[in-house]
């Protein structure tokens, strides 16, 4: 019993070595989960993301993230809100550039949920006067107000841009 022990703590040890430890630190990850399918990931804060340069509704953004190895983004904290504003601007979108993230509040009205993790939001940045239009703006997307990124509900059927959360768990594969 005792050398059967030691050989389980011995694989454990070299499966825990074998696992890269530096992955939250890298600047970009590839992620396929196949090979037609290959996303490049890039950190932004604390978090790597995908952006999404095709216009989409809600639906199919929340479909293509899962297909591209991660989820609707879920914006955590003021920082990573600010991160991610930051990074957008830098990139030159503006005013007419909208990006679905993962809140909507499809299951009960104004109770804004994550598709991504089922809980509620634990952070909301919404621009004034939002969230607005109870029964008929259901899906969060960000859009350039007051010089950064804010959050407003929308129509989910409505056509934007996305952003792609990677978590550290996955589906897909990661290519190191």
């Amino acid at each position: 019993m005792k050398y059967f022990l030691c050989l389980v703590f011995v694989v454990s040890l070299c499966c825990a070595l074998a696992y890269d430890i530096d992955y939250a630190t890298k600047p970009s990850l590839d992620v396929s989960c196949s090979i037609s399918n290959s996303k490049t990931y890039s950190r932004i804060g604390q978090k790597h993301y995908f952006l999404g340069h095709e216009k989409v509704n809600w639906f199919e953004a929340a479909h293509l993230c899962r297909r591209y190895g991660g989820d609707l983004a879920q914006i955590d904290s003021a920082e990573e809100m600010n991160a991610i504003s930051s990074h957008l601007q830098h990139q030159g979108f503006k005013d007419n550039d909208y990006f679905w993230i993962s809140g909507n509040d499809l299951v009960i009205n104004h109770m804004f949920l994550s598709i991504s993790s089922g809980f509620p939001l634990t952070f909301t940045s919404w621009s004034a006067g939002q969230p607005d239009f109870p029964g008929a703006e259901h899906c969060v997307h960000l859009w350039h107000r007051d010089g950064a990124f804010r959050m407003n509900n929308w129509s989910c059927t409505e056509k934007a841009f996305y952003i792609c959360q990677r978590e550290y768990s996955s589906r897909c594969q990661v290519n190191l």
